[in-house]
């Protein structure tokens, strides 16, 4: 026990942490955790029901040019001037404050980590290859993947265009006997280029 409280120690001279921090670290198993703050009414007594007009202004906000937007103060005289509000500034603030965190964090993008069954995803990558006479040639593979099974199929083709898409796209359909109930394109200009670009003749 000693020699493992030692070695926590000297962990500080490695790290610039304190031991205790980095133990807390080393034996945490769920990384997934969410350290949002807490946003509970209960954890704000002076602004009670007044919770859920400040939540809607500030959602509405996003639809607004960021000038046009809810300051803290701003929220503090609407609900002192229309809604009666006799709590403190401090109070408003700091649940502004961490209500735009929450909803910021919530707006970021995140793959999702499990994926329903019959998604898919699509890729077209470019890979090198010799041919015949060993002369080194530039090849585009398609290729249609399941996360949920981890299975993939792959197509090649001479170039990276859309009739190559759809074509290894139509293949691999027949071959698996059906189609996704939904497929993702890996930021592939190939599959929306022309659809953009003709987007008024729809």
């Amino acid at each position: 026990m000693r020699s493992r409280a030692r070695i926590w120690r000297k962990s500080r001279s490695a790290t610039g942490f304190n031991y205790r921090t980095v133990q807390k670290y080393a034996y945490q198993e769920n990384w997934s955790e969410e350290s949002l703050p807490v946003l509970n009414a209960e954890n704000y007594p002076s602004l009670g029901a007044y919770i859920p007009i400040i939540d809607t202004w500030l959602e509405d906000d996003c639809k607004l040019p960021r000038k046009q937007r809810h300051t803290a103060w701003r929220v503090f005289c609407r609900l002192r001037d229309e809604h009666g509000f006799t709590g403190c500034y401090s109070s408003v603030k700091r649940y502004v404050r961490k209500k735009r965190f929450v909803m910021k964090t919530s707006d970021e993008g995140f793959l999702p980590l499990a994926h329903p069954c019959g998604w898919g995803q699509v890729d077209f990558g470019e890979f090198m290859y010799y041919d015949a006479v060993q002369k080194e040639q530039t090849g585009y593979a398609l290729t249609v993947s399941f996360p949920h099974s981890n299975k993939g199929y792959t197509q090649a083709f001479p170039s990276q265009n859309q009739e190559c898409l759809l074509e290894g796209m139509k293949r691999i359909f027949e071959y698996i006997g059906g189609v996704p109930v939904r497929l993702r394109f890996d930021n592939m200009t190939t599959a929306v280029a022309q659809v953009l670009k003709n987007r008024n003749a729809l």
